[in-house]
C-alpha cells in the first residue's frame, strides 16, 4: 500500500512553523516567568520603602512617648492607599494603628499578627512573604523591626499589597506577551507561505517534465525561469539530461540492429555443430553402457563377497568373544562353587552355634528357677520375721516402760521384714519377666535353627545345580572352539575368491573409465556448444528487448 505523502507547501510550512512556534513559546514562557519575578521583586522593594517610612515616622513618637492614634497618624497611615499599599504599626505583635478595615467597617486595630512573624522580627530581622491572610484577604507583606532609644525592638512596621492586585498586573502583562507572540506568528506564517509558493511553482514544473520524460517523451520543453539559484541549476541539469538521452538513444538504436543480425548468423552455425556432436555422443554412450554393465556386475559380485567376508569375520569375532565369555563364565561358576562350599560350611557352624545358644538359654532358665526358689524362701523368712516382730511388740507393750527399748527394736525388725518382703516380691516379678523373655528366646532360637537347617538343604540343592551347570558350560566351550576352527578355514577360502574378483574388477573399471572419459569430453563439448547456443539465444533476446526499450523513447 502506497503511503500518503505531504505536499511541498505543507512540508515547508511545518519545517518553518514548528521551530518558530517552539522558539516563540519558549521565549514567551521565559518572558512571562522573568516578568513575574521582576514584578514581585518590584512589589517587595515598594513594600520595603513604605515600611521604612512607617518606621521612621513613628519611631520619633515612640522615643518622645507621644505615640497616639490621632488624625495626623491616621492621615499618614492612609497616605499610601492611592498606591494600593496598606500600612500598619505594631506594638510588639498587636496592631496599634492600621489602614486595613474589618468587614464591619472598623479599622483592624487590636488584632495580632500571624503566628511566627513577631518571633522573627523581634530578633532584628526583616520578614517578607506572600500569601499572608489579613482580614480574609491574601497579601504580599513586609515587616520591619521598630526600635526605641535603647535599640530594643518594641514593634513592627508593616506594608502590604493585596495579591489580587499583583495578580491582575501579572495577567495583564501575560496577555500582552501572548498577543505579541500571536502577531509575530501570523506574520511569519504569511512569509513562509509566500516563499513556499515561490519555490513550489518551478518544482511542480520540473516534476511534470520528469514524469513525461519517464513515459518516453524526449521532445518537450522545460523552459521555466526561477529566481532561486539551486532550482535554476536543477532546470539546466534537466535540459542537459534530455539532450544527452536523445544522443544515447540514437546510437543504441543503430548498434542494436547490427547486433541482432550478427547473433542470427552465429546461432545458425551453432545449431549445425550441435547436431553433429549429438551423433558422436550417442555412439560413445552405447559403448560406455556395455562397459558400465560389466563393471557394475563385477562390483556387485565383489561387494557381495565382501559382505560375506565381513559376515564371516563378524561370526569369527563373535565366536572368539563367546568362547572367552564362556571361559569366564566357567571360571566365575567355579568361584561361585567354592563360595557356595564356604557358605555351606558356615551354615553348619551356624547350626552348631544355634544349638549351643538353645542349650545356654535352657541352663540360664534353670539358674533363674533356683533364684526364684531363693526369693520364695526370702519371702517366707520375711513373713515369719514380721510375725515375730509383731509378737515382740505385743510383749514389749505388756512389759511397759521396761520393754520400751525392745519395742523399738521390734519395730525396726518389722520394718526390715516388710522391706525384705517387698524386695523379694520385686525379685520374683523380675524373674517372671526374665523367664518369659527367656522362653521367647528359646522359641526364636528354635526358629533360627529350623531356618538354618532349611538354608543348609537349599545350599546343598544349589551346589548340585552348579555342578550340572559347570558340566554344560565345559561342553559349550569345546563346541565354540570347534566352530572357531571351521570359520578360520572358511575365511581363508573367501580371501582367494575376493582376490580373483578384484583382478576382474580392475580390468572392467579400466575399460569403463576410458569410455567415461571419452563420453565426458564429448559431453563437455556438447555442453559448451549448448551453452554458446543458449548465450546466443539470450543475446538475441537481449537485442530484441533493447530494441523494444529504445523504441519506447520518441525522438
Amino acid at each position: 500500500m502506497k503511503k500518503h505523502k505531504l505536499p511541498f507547501l505543507a512540508t515547508s510550512m511545518l519545517m518553518g512553523l514548528i521551530p518558530l512556534f517552539v522558539a516563540s513559546a519558549t521565549i514567551s514562557l521565559v518572558a512571562i516567568f522573568k516578568m513575574k519575578s521582576n514584578l514581585e521583586e518590584d512589589v517587595y522593594l515598594r513594600l520595603q520603602a513604605a515600611s521604612t517610612a512607617v518606621r521612621e515616622y513613628f519611631e520619633w513618637d515612640i522615643n518622645e512617648e507621644i505615640l497616639a492614634v490621632d488624625e495626623a497618624s491616621l492621615s499618614f497611615i492612609d497616605s499610601y492607599k492611592n498606591q494600593d499599599i496598606e500600612l500598619t504599626l505594631f506594638i510588639e505583635d498587636v496592631r496599634f494603628i492600621t489602614s486595613i478595615y474589618k468587614e464591619d467597617g472598623e479599622r483592624n486595630i487590636g488584632t495580632k499578627s500571624a503566628e511566627g512573624i513577631w518571633e522573627t522580627v523581634r530578633q532584628g530581622k526583616d520578614y517578607y512573604a506572600d500569601g499572608t491572610v489579613i482580614g480574609g484577604e491574601k497579601y504580599y507583606v513586609c515587616y520591619l523591626p521598630v526600635y526605641d532609644e535603647s535599640d530594643d525592638v518594641v514593634g513592627m512596621a508593616f506594608a502590604g499589597i493585596p495579591e489580587s492586585i499583583v495578580g491582575d498586573n501579572i495577567a495583564s502583562n501575560t496577555r500582552t506577551i501572548v498577543l505579541v507572540f500571536v502577531c509575530v506568528a501570523v506574520i511569519c506564517v504569511a512569509a513562509i507561505v509566500a516563499v513556499g509558493l515561490k519555490i513550489r511553482k518551478p518544482i511542480v514544473r520540473i516534476a511534470e517534465y520528469t514524469r513525461l520524460l519517464s513515459s518516453g517523451s524526449l521532445s518537450i520543453d522545460i523552459a521555466n525561469a526561477s529566481s532561486i539559484k539551486e532550482i535554476s541549476t536543477l532546470i539546466d541539469s534537466a535540459e542537459s539530461l534530455q539532450s544527452n538521452l536523445k544522443n544515447i538513444i540514437s546510437k543504441v538504436d543503430d548498434k542494436t540492429l547490427r547486433l541482432y543480425q550478427n547473433v542470427k548468423m552465429i546461432h545458425s552455425g551453432i545449431q549445425t555443430s550441435n547436431e553433429a556432436t549429438e551423433g558422436i555422443v550417442d555412439a560413445v554412450n552405447e559403448l560406455s553402457k556395455g562397459s558400465v554393465y560389466i563393471a557394475e556386475s563385477v562390483q556387485t559380485t565383489a561387494a557381495s563377497m565382501q559382505n560375506v567376508g565381513e559376515s564371516i569375520l563378524s561370526i569369527a569375532e563373535s565366536a572368539v568373544t563367546t568362547e572367552k565369555e564362556a571361559q569366564e563364565i566357567e571360571t566365575i561358576s567355579n568361584e561361585a562353587k567354592d563360595d557356595l562350599t564356604l557358605l555351606i560350611d558356615a551354615n553348619k557352624n551356624t547350626v552348631m552355634i544355634s544349638e549351643h545358644v538353645v542349650t545356654g538359654i535352657d541352663e540360664a532358665n534353670e539358674a533363674i528357677e533356683h533364684i526364684r526358689n531363693a526369693a520364695d524362701a526370702i519371702t517366707n523368712i520375711a513373713s515369719q520375721t514380721s510375725m515375730l516382730a509383731l509378737n515382740a511388740s505385743i510383749e514389749a507393750a505388756r512389759a511397759g516402760e521396761a520393754g520400751a527399748g525392745f519395742a523399738v527394736v521390734a519395730a525396726s525388725i518389722q520394718s526390715l521384714a516388710g522391706e525384705s518382703d517387698r524386695s523379694a516380691k520385686e525379685i520374683q516379678t523380675i524373674i517372671g519377666e526374665i523367664i518369659e523373655k527367656s522362653q521367647n528366646n528359646v522359641q526364636l532360637a528354635n526358629q533360627i535353627k529350623e531356618a538354618v537347617d532349611s538354608e543348609g538343604n537349599a545350599l546343598a540343592t544349589v551346589s548340585d545345580s552348579f555342578d550340572r551347570v559347570n558340566d554344560k558350560i565345559h561342553i559349550t566351550v569345546e563346541t565354540i572352539h570347534d566352530i572357531s576352527k571351521e570359520i578360520d578355514a572358511l575365511n581363508h577360502d573367501k580371501e582367494k575368491v575376493l582376490e580373483e574378483v578384484r583382478s576382474l574388477s580392475a580390468v572392467s573399471e579400466t575399460n569403463t573409465a576410458s569410455c567415461q572419459e571419452t563420453t565426458a569430453s564429448i559431453e563437455e563439448l556438447r555442453e559448451n556448444i549448448e551453452m554458446i547456443s543458449s548465450q546466443t539465444t539470450d543475446t538475441n533476446n537481449v537485442s530484441e528487448e533493447l530494441k523494444e526499450s529504445v523504441s519506447y523513447f520518441k525522438l
